[in-house]
């Protein structure tokens, strides 16, 4: 014999499984009232009900396959042989939607939110084919509607939050919970934050963006101070991450000299953009981004000081599954839907982030005991 080997073939059997119940009913001997047996929870007499494995796949085609509801009946009925209308695939959201509601999954998520040290922030617009009316005028909201995406670095938690608009206020009010460390990029919003934040660190990968298509334009190599801020940052990021791999605060003298070369390549963007004409109207791209960087340097180097990322790459990542679902859908119906959307999403991203799977999500949640983000009690907080 000269030796064996293997195979293995992996499947799964698609059955479809029945379970009823027969529901007796008594005649009163004495007043000839007739009394039925009650229906299981979640069942009433006389008509069919989806168990959770049909409720998860509907959730998870409309939701995560971005798949309209009469196309995701389609799928349903031909993969698993089981006839069902597209009003089901919408109700199978809802339910699962009022059931998060109903534990208070929100709550739950800003509590465990608050907890964390940092936090990231995101956003990105969003199409809303109705969109919510002024309670005053009744006309509808102006604004585009856009969804806040709120990710601690590592991403066990994702909570998106609908938003009719991407005015400040929306987003102040929704972070209004938060006291720690919090990374985003440039939006001017999240500096008013700043009273009540333990500090703000601003996207290096969005600086790294700017500061590239500033040293695209003219003239000359004119803007290679831009290419000399990639640098810097890169390098103040190399010599912190290897210092606290090592255990060790980040060498003083040499990030004092990266400021150093830091503030004179801004300074150089400012003085050789201030009166360069630029034909798309306003200030010099290159101008612009100099006195931003003068501005926020604070903001900028906070993670040489504090132990935080010096990208948000963790919201913008989480802003992926909204953009994802516009491009394949087109859009959402109404503000609500959105907002389900967000919450449905946010709790099966995080749900399966902590180990379980989408069938033990959805069951749980649709027998009213969802999986929720631990908080720690109050006693441990005040150690």
């Amino acid at each position: 014999m000269a030796g064996s080997s293997w195979a293995q073939a992996w499947d799964v059997r698609i059955t479809r499984l029945v379970t009823e119940w027969l529901l007796l009913a008594l005649e009163c001997p004495c007043c000839g009232q007739v009394s039925t047996a009650a229906a299981p929870p979640g069942l009433h007499p006389g008509t069919i009900f989806y168990g959770p494995g049909i409720n998860t796949a509907a959730v998870l085609l409309s939701g995560y396959g971005n798949v309209p509801a009469e196309r995701t009946a389609h799928l349903i009925a031909m993969l698993l042989g089981m006839p069902v209308s597209p009003g089901f695939v919408d109700k199978a959201s809802s339910r699962l939607d009022e059931r998060l509601q109903e534990a208070g999954f929100d709550e739950a998520m800003q509590a465990a939110l608050a907890e964390e040290p940092v936090l990231g922030a995101d956003e990105t617009p969003v199409n809303v084919l109705a969109q919510d009316t002024d309670p005053e005028t009744g006309e509808p909201e102006t604004g585009s509607p856009h969804v806040l995406i709120i990710r601690p670095p590592g991403g066990k938690l994702t909570w998106l939050r609908a938003m009719g608009s991407r005015r400040h206020e929306a987003i102040i009010k929704i972070l209004a919970f938060f006291t720690g460390f919090l990374i985003s990029d440039g939006y001017e919003a999240y500096p008013k934050l700043l009273p009540q934040l333990a500090g703000l660190q601003q996207c290096c990968q969005h600086i790294i963006r700017r500061c590239r298509a500033v040293t695209k334009l003219g003239p000359g190599g004119l803007q290679s101070w831009a290419a000399d801020v990639i640098e810097i940052l890169r390098e103040a990021r190399r010599l912190t991450g290897e210092a606290r791999a090592r255990g060790d605060p980040p060498d003083a003298e040499q990030l004092d000299k990266l400021r150093q070369r830091y503030d004179e390549a801004v300074a150089f963007g400012i003085i050789h953009n201030r009166l360069r004409d630029w034909d798309g109207g306003g200030n010099h791209p290159g101008y612009v981004l100099g006195c931003w960087l003068r501005e926020h340097k604070e903001q900028v180097w906070l993670f040489t000081r504090e132990p935080v990322e010096w990208t948000n790459n963790v919201s913008e990542q989480g802003a992926k599954a909204a953009k994802r679902h516009q491009a394949v859908s087109g859009y959402w119906h109404t503000q609500a839907t959105l907002a389900r959307w967000c919450r449905i999403r946010s709790y099966l991203d995080s749900a399966v982030a902590h180990g379980l799977t989408a069938l033990d999500a959805v069951s749980s949640a649709l027998a009213g005991k969802p999986w929720l983000p631990a908080v720690p009690p109050a006693d441990s907080l005040a150690a």
